[in-house]
């Protein structure tokens, strides 16, 4: 009697079986990849995708905004920096033509100083007075024509003259009157002492009597 060995009828069972589970092409192990590939391309990743897109497109596009308002800003500020500069230039050149014309001003006035005429001195006269006087500091010709221009517009040379709104006095026309006090006491109604003070006056504040006339002329007083 033949007898089936139990190793061989296990193996046939093993190949059935095999042979079942791959009919069509098909295995268990290709459906369940076949699955898992499946949940990989779901709706709901594709979703996940797009928001994920959506969100960094949008980061991109707040980027590039901010970028393009400091760039504005930039702009802003250096159109400013160039206007204050055009200003601050623009003034500088007002006042470079102002003093320009203060200067040709000043030479104007020194040189009409220069072509007056002094006039007839009378010897003994108050004039002739502030005519020794002054040149005894050095202003002689035209400082002193230009001296007497000025001293024949404020007082005529008198030295009781007062200025009724004013309060000045004297030949210089010193406001206060009392501040001559410093060149005398006699102030009121001595020339010399008048003339002295005005002389110093005039050498402190303009330097000569000629720079004094050019001021006088300009504003009517000194």
């Amino acid at each position: 009697m033949n007898r089936i060995s139990v190793r061989g009828v296990g193996m046939a069972a093993a190949a059935l079986a095999a042979t079942s589970l791959t009919a069509g092409g098909f295995s268990a192990a290709a459906d369940d990849t076949a699955t898992v590939r499946t949940l990989d391309v779901s709706p709901v990743d594709l979703n996940t995708a797009r928001t994920t897109l959506g969100d960094q497109a949008e980061q991109i596009l707040l980027h590039r905004t901010a970028a393009t308002v400091i760039h504005r800003q930039l702009v802003a500020s250096q159109l400013q920096a160039a206007a204050k500069v055009k200003a601050a230039q623009a003034k500088a050149l007002a006042q470079r033509k102002s003093l320009a014309l203060a200067k040709a001003a000043r030479v104007a006035a020194a040189q009409r100083a220069n072509r007056a005429t002094v006039r007839v001195v009378y010897s003994g006269s108050t004039r002739a007075l502030g005519q020794s006087l002054a040149a005894a500091r050095g202003w002689t010709g035209v400082q002193f024509s230009c001296l007497d221009q000025i001293w024949t517009h404020e007082s005529n040379w008198r030295t009781t003259a007062l200025n009724s709104s004013g309060g000045a006095y004297g030949i210089p026309q010193a406001q206060p009157g009392s501040k001559m006090a410093s060149a005398g006491s006699d102030w009121r109604t001595n020339p010399a002492t008048q003339i002295r003070w005005g002389l110093s006056y005039i050498g402190n504040s303009y330097g000569t009597p000629c720079a004094a006339w050019s001021f006088w002329q300009a504003h009517h007083w000194y």
